[in-house]
C-alpha cells in the first residue's frame, strides 16, 4: 500500500492505494493529481 497526500484549501486528505495503482499512475512527489472524494459515511472518535 502507498499513502497519497494531497494539499487542498482547508486540509490535507490522505488516500491509501495499492503500489500497482501508484505505478500505473506513475506517481512521484509533486505529480499533479485530481482527487474524487466519494464516501457514504464518516466515523469520528475522541481520544
Amino acid at each position: 500500500m502507498v499513502s497519497v497526500r494531497r494539499t487542498v484549501e482547508g486540509g490535507e486528505p490522505t488516500s491509501a492505494i495499492t503500489r500497482d495503482a501508484a505505478e500505473d499512475l506513475t506517481l512521484s512527489p509533486g505529480t499533479p493529481v485530481v482527487a474524487l472524494i466519494k464516501a457514504t459515511d464518516v466515523s469520528l472518535a475522541t481520544a
